[in-house]
């Protein structure tokens, strides 16, 4: 790659297939209005009327680098050191979304698409052009692809920059920027993952978390009886051989007291860990670091330590006035705890000391989002940090609470600033036992694929809990097997909420079947498709016993689905076994390169493709 940096200040950047031409740095959505430019080998100056902005660019090795400040600038809330540039040779895009839920997806550059956030990538079919920071401790970075309307012309525009908050001083250094290109959309966004995973020292040393959840059959009905009934069903039953057993929201009185239980729990979380660990699991808990309910004692004694709008009342999340109350509490206002306050943060601290010195080891972190606050849109104690900052610093002091030891999952939570203190992510929102919304899985068919790049780089993926119960549902079987399948298949966290000592020997079997084993990481061969173009669901894994391919129906009518072999494993003479769940398993064997079959709504096929003829067939996805 390589770049030229014209007089006036613009500069282009010239891949082999991809262009930005006409980048010119923008302030606070403007571009800059300099009263002098002074260009320096690789470096320009923007001389204004009232500070300066200097942008490098450097060549390391096969990319670019584009490294800014700015100085005597104070106030300013978003920078962007490329700005509305031409896109040429590109006719697709990535988006990244900031976090759970995304929005994440592939757009025609002509398209209306969200922000991406943390990076981008610019394609035309294997020809990729990535633009990213490896460094995101501080500044929430964003990219931009739209319509730039001219007088005679319309053109895609590109940007990317930081958002400030307003928290900078007189002097201000930013991440480096960097553009490259790659061969392969995945390939290329898994091997910016692994850059930003170096430099920021992901956490990715932990198996495979495979854990029971309350949630998602209990809800916060959870108490210490039916925890007590649910353990021993569990010593009953082989296939859940569960790390954790998790105590998810419904056991604290009010939102913030955490350390303190209701009548749902009598002998307090200490004895709820106690009972974990005398069944023969490792006791998790939830907690949302930063919801403060208005009935709270947390509320009532330090008021200070709540966020504040710029008018100096409470900032007020959540509302709730009618039927039915969040949680069966009494609490109608939700509040955000402020942790710029260093009296809040030991508070934290010490919610998450005595929760691990009463014997819980993993810890799900709750609602992450709502600290995620502009701070120049607030009143904090501390308004010289960003909403990043702020939040890092809360993941620093739990990670020091609960120890290296203790295994931390992230839920509503932005992505990039968790890197380095997070052990397992939830991509996608909460399931359902339905597959029509709320609480359908359409969030998850769409944000898997878009996150299965950084799976085992930044983290575990988490796809939520698999629902495998016959009863209280109204997933038809064949809805329950592909969610269960595509959820395993993702290759992170497996979870569930169900009673396992009252499912039926299929729906245990499927269990069995989907435990996870070592770290795997699924590939989507079609992830630069538009939905359009691809309407079902395909991935597939290479694993040293032979390959997996999977592919899901998400849409209401049937799809006749077509794969070659040859493309998606290589040239060679494959045997492919369709594996039947009705028939207990048995897989039907052809030795064809080229795979043809028919999927109904929301079903879905599993191959084994293998050189050699398998011998017995499959238990488990993993083992083999």
């Amino acid at each position: 790659m390589r770049c030229l940096i014209h007089s006036n200040g613009g500069f282009d950047i010239f891949g082999e297939h991809i262009n930005l031409t006409d980048n010119y740095p923008s302030i606070d959505g403007q571009p800059l209005r300099p009263v002098r430019v002074r260009v320096e080998g690789d470096s320009i100056a923007y001389y204004l009327k009232s500070g300066t902005v200097i942008i490098r660019l450097t060549r390391e090795n096969d990319r670019i680098a584009v490294s800014a400040c700015l100085e005597g600038l104070p106030g300013v809330h978003d920078f962007e050191p490329l700005g509305n540039a031409r896109i040429a040779g590109a006719d697709r895009v990535f988006i990244q979304g900031f976090g759970m839920e995304g929005p994440s997806g592939t757009f025609a550059v002509t398209d209306s698409m969200p922000v991406s956030h943390g990076l981008i990538a610019l394609y035309r079919q294997e020809n990729v052009l990535l633009a990213y920071a490896e460094d995101h401790t501080r500044y929430n970075l964003c990219f931009r692809v739209g319509s730039c309307g001219q007088l005679f012309q319309d053109f895609a525009a590109f940007s990317g920059g930081f958002n400030l908050e307003k928290t900078g001083g007189e002097s201000v250094s930013f991440p480096t920027l960097y553009l490259e290109e790659q061969t392969g959309l995945e390939a290329g966004l898994r091997h910016c993952a692994e850059r930003i995973a170096k430099t920021m020292g992901a956490r990715r040393r932990k198996p495979p978390a495979f854990f029971w959840n309350s949630w998602y059959y209990l809800y916060q009905t959870i108490n210490q009886s039916l925890l007590d009934e649910y353990l021993k069903g569990m010593k009953s039953c082989p296939e859940a051989a569960f790390q954790y057993i998790e105590i998810d929201a419904g056991y604290a009185p009010h939102p913030g007291d955490w350390l303190q239980t209701g009548y749902n729990f009598p002998g307090g979380l200490k004895q709820a860990a106690q009972s974990v660990l005398d069944a023969g699991f490792q006791p998790g808990i939830w907690v949302a670091p930063f919801i403060v309910g208005d009935q709270s004692a947390l509320c009532q004694k330090h008021p200070d330590w709540l966020l504040k709008n710029p008018d100096g009342s409470p900032t007020i999340q959540l509302r709730s006035y009618t039927e039915p109350k969040i949680w069966g509490i009494r609490d109608s206002n939700y509040y955000i705890l402020d942790a710029s306050h260093p009296d809040a943060l030991d508070y934290l601290y010490h919610i998450f000391h005595t929760l691990k010195q009463w014997g819980f080891s993993m810890f799900k972190t709750d609602f992450m989002l709502w600290k995620m606050r502009d701070t120049s849109t607030v009143r904090r104690y501390n308004p010289g940090l960003t909403s990043v900052e702020i939040l890092r610093n809360v993941l620093a002091t739990v990670r020091n609470a609960i120890g290296e030891e203790s295994y931390l999952l992230g839920c509503i939570a932005p992505f990039l600033p968790f890197v380095g203190y997070a052990d397992g992510m939830r991509l996608a929102g909460d399931m359902g036992a339905q597959w029509k919304e709320p609480f359908g899985p359409v969030n998850l068919l769409r944000e898997m694929p878009c996150c299965a790049y950084f799976n085992h780089i930044y983290w575990q993926n988490d796809p939520d809990a698999v629902l495998l119960r016959e009863f209280d549902t109204f997933l038809n079987p064949v809805e329950a097997r592909s969610l269960a399948l595509l959820q395993a298949l993702s290759g992170g966290v497996i979870s569930t909420s169900d009673p396992v000592h009252r499912l039926g020997e299929d729906r245990r079997r499927l269990l069995n079947f989907i435990r996870p084993g070592k770290p795997v990481a699924p590939e989507f061969p079609y992830l630069g498709s538009l939905r359009k173009d691809r309407p079902e669901l395909v991935l597939l894994h290479r694993l040293p016993q032979g390959n997996l391919l999977f592919a899901l129906n998400p849409t209401d009518t049937p799809l006749t689905v077509c794969y070659s072999l040859k493309e998606l494993f290589g040239n060679k003479n494959w045997y492919q076994y369709r594996y039947l769940w009705d028939a207990g398993g048995e897989c039907v064997s052809t030795r064809e390169n080229l795979f043809v079959g028919a999927l109904a709504p929301h079903d879905s096929l599993l191959l084994f493709v293998t050189e050699q003829p398998i011998k017995e067939k499959p238990a488990n996805l993993w083992n083999w």
